[in-house]
């Protein structure tokens, strides 16, 4: 046995474990069929245990062979360990109370469904539902290869499926495509940042991944708005005023993004410029939307009176203002750091240079 601690280390540990366990030498000896000698000798630091014995002697002792050879108990392993038992029974759990509880949920439904209507019509709607709670709660805790996404896939198909089988049975119309590309859109939003990142682009094109996943999102949102538009029997409304109320929502939004990742300043030269953006699209928002609906909009606060013609006037400048003061804050925040920041590079060289 080779070793990287000592003899007498080993001999040390070996003795803790069996008093702790309250076994002799005479006892321990006889269950690793040795003589109690070489137990005493192992615990004087005298000798080693033969390679041939560290598991059984590790066993006896109720310690791994690593932690025999370290002549440490590994606490941290040991407490992964519990905690891979307790996850494993977690998951068993899970998988079983979920899998018993989906197919009584089936059989009942499907006995129900039959014996009262003599056909199967709403149970189609509840395997759906069903299939849709299995892919999100069940499916992620199976040993199936890329479980995440499966289960996006299993959920997002089961969705469909029940969306489907809904407007089939009880409600036909033209809104299962709006919900359809709603739900399309919502996901390109969550999951086109995710896959653009893991796709493995070239750098130059890595490196702008907030304006790749912008334009795609806006893309998105236009081909929602689209098929809002064909859906409700009016198509006209795409191009005015649908596209251009939009862009001033993703007007903003983009200012925002580019802001927070190509600016080049501090943190809180970056937080000053996205609550000025805030505070100053607010009352522009108002004034562009309703120019994109040609409808008259006038601004006229006034902090005195607090009435139905004052009231959106007055919300709107205590906004603004808001996002200046949290402007202003964030730059003297940003002033207050800069200045700490060259104070202790220059202790640091006034250090550097009495050292030398």
């Amino acid at each position: 046995m080779t070793s990287d601690i000592s003899k007498r280390d080993l001999g040390r540990f070996v003795t803790e474990r069996r008093r702790a366990l309250g076994i002799t030498q005479r006892e321990l000896a006889t269950r690793l069929h040795v003589t109690e000698s070489a137990v005493s000798k192992w615990e004087r630091g005298l000798s080693y245990p033969d390679i041939t014995l560290v598991q059984a002697l590790a066993a006896e002792l109720g310690v791994t062979g690593n932690e025999l050879i370290s002549a440490s108990e590994d606490h941290e392993g040991r407490a992964v360990q519990r905690d891979a038992r307790a996850y494993r029974g977690w998951r068993s759990a899970i998988l079983w109370s979920t899998g018993i509880a989906y197919a009584v949920t089936l059989l009942s439904c499907f006995i129900v469904n039959l014996s009262v209507s003599h056909t199967l019509s709403w149970f189609w709607i509840v395997l759906a539902a069903v299939a849709v709670a299995f892919s999100l709660t069940t499916l992620p805790l199976l040993p199936i290869p890329q479980r995440g996404w499966s289960a996006l896939g299993g959920a997002t198909v089961s969705l469909g499926a029940l969306l489907f089988i809904v407007r089939v049975q009880h409600a036909p119309g033209a809104w299962i495509w709006i919900v359809f590309a709603a739900v399309l859109f919502g996901l390109v939003c969550v999951f086109a940042p995710i896959l653009l990142r893991s796709a493995g682009l070239p750098a130059p094109v890595s490196r702008h991944l907030t304006v790749l996943a912008l334009v795609i999102d806006t893309v998105a949102l236009a081909l929602l708005l689209g098929v809002i538009a064909l859906a409700t029997g009016r198509p006209e409304l795409w191009a005015h005023p649908m596209l251009p109320l939009a862009g001033i929502g993703c007007l903003l939004v983009w200012a925002i993004a580019l802001t927070i990742r190509y600016l080049p300043a501090s943190g809180w030269i970056r937080a000053a410029t996205v609550s000025l953006f805030l505070g100053v699209a607010t009352p522009g928002t108002n004034w562009a939307v309703n120019r994109v609906l040609g409808e008259h909009w006038s601004w006229a606060p006034d902090l005195l009176r607090w009435d139905d013609t004052t009231l959106e006037p007055n919300i709107l400048l205590l906004i603004a203002l808001g996002g200046l003061a949290v402007a202003v804050a964030c730059l003297i925040a940003a002033a207050v750091s800069g200045t700490a920041a060259k104070r202790r590079e220059s202790r640091l060289a006034h250090g550097s240079n009495t050292e030398v």
